[in-house]
């Protein structure tokens, strides 16, 4: 039996030019060998003369294109911009023979549109999935309520949907219901998962990590007075904020640090590659991060799968995984009095969170195990390949 082909449309891929990118959907591809994978690497651009093409050749069964596109910010004229993408890509996959068996657009209300078009309008045998990213989401559902329809009829098309962000499921099944037929949670994949987590006694000190330009989204402000309150009646813990950042970013934080005292208390570690943060992770009372809006995150699952507890923002990241976990405490991001309530519940209580980590491993494991992730996707993949195959 031939390798079905795959069209992946992708944002936030680590090509070589921005290396930077998260590695969730380069996981995703790298734990399915067997299937044959074109990827291609999206990137906005706000100028129509620097739109480009690079084909990066390929990389095992992968093979991989930048393409750098035109379309106004705000999302000023999103459904023609993404179906004028939509053209280009399917005009370059047939100047490279490329016949798509299945188009995975890796955001539904942004690539999606894209994803649904070439369907339409080139590949009509290709089957159509999509992915749910709840940050990219949540703002077109938001501020383009006119586009329901649009997103229906993706959802009618697509044969599978896949809820990355499973704090976001639920919205988009109740705007968008042709969805829950369809959906099931794809968590991303980390490269510390294991079965078996062990746990290691804390220093004094919590962690959080996040790139320092997107403070704001990942609620540091909140984060630093829910800890300055926290410290004023354990003045003996520190708090590590590990993440690179520009240099405006870094002083800015510097101010913040100032302005609430916590010079001392809290240090900026700059940037950690991702091994050396997997060695010094365990040694945490907890991994601290209420983001606003977090698609999925993670740094949350590394964290537990270092046996350390997290302190989470409520219906957002990783929050619909852990149902029934007792594993961490999901506060109101923002909420500076529940953050430091949640703190003083993971200070307090941290044996037990940690324990509840160990035992709660093996159920861990089976939510983001990374073979069984890739597995399920693999055995959706070839069960829509093999139907169209006797569909002739």
């Amino acid at each position: 039996m031939t390798k079905p082909v795959l069209l992946h449309l992708a944002a936030d891929y680590p090509d070589p030019s921005r290396t930077w990118n998260t590695h969730a959907v380069k996981r995703l591809l790298d734990g399915t060998p067997d299937l044959h994978h074109v990827v291609m690497s999206l990137e906005r651009i706000s100028l129509p003369s620097r739109e480009t093409i690079q084909d990066l050749g390929h990389d095992g069964p992968l093979r991989l294109f930048h393409l750098r596109y035109f379309a106004p910010p705000l999302g000023i004229g999103l459904a023609p911009m993404m179906r004028r993408l939509g053209n280009r890509i399917a005009c370059l996959a047939r100047e490279h023979g490329i016949e798509p068996d299945v188009i995975h657009a890796h955001k539904y209300c942004f690539e999606g549109i894209a994803a649904a078009h070439i369907v339409d309008h080139h590949f009509p045998r290709a089957r159509l999935f999509v992915s749910i990213r709840g940050e990219a989401e949540s703002k077109v559902l938001r501020v383009k309520p006119h586009y329901l329809p649009l997103l229906r009829r993706i959802a009618q098309k697509a044969e599978r949907v896949y809820a990355v962000s499973a704090w976001y499921r639920p919205v988009m099944e109740r705007r968008i219901p042709e969805i829950s037929a369809k959906c099931r949670n794809l968590p991303n994949i980390v490269s510390n998962a294991r079965p078996l987590i062990e746990i290691h006694p804390p220093e004094r000190k919590f962690v959080s990590i996040m790139n320092l330009d997107m403070r704001r989204r990942k609620g540091l402000s909140g984060l630093l007075r829910g800890f300055a309150a926290f410290r004023a009646k354990h003045p003996d813990i520190e708090l590590d904020l590990v993440g690179g950042g520009s240099e405006a970013s870094v002083q800015a934080v510097e101010s913040l640090i100032a302005r609430m005292n916590l010079q001392g208390a809290v240090r900026l570690k700059g940037k950690v590659d991702n091994a050396r943060l997997l060695d010094i992770l365990p040694n945490y009372l907890a991994m601290a991060l209420p983001s606003f809006n977090e698609t999925f995150g993670m740094v949350y699952t590394e964290a537990l799968f270092a046996g350390v507890p997290i302190l989470y923002g409520g219906n957002t990241g990783i929050d619909g995984y852990l149902d029934g976990l007792d594993v961490g405490v999901a506060v109101p991001p923002g909420d500076a009095a529940r953050i430091e309530a949640g703190l003083e519940r993971l200070f307090l209580e941290n044996a037990r969170y940690r324990a509840m980590i160990s035992e709660n491993q093996n159920r861990l494991y089976e939510i983001f195990s990374p073979a069984a992730v890739s597995e399920g996707y693999r055995q959706d993949i070839l069960t829509r390949h093999n139907e169209a195959r006797r569909d002739g």
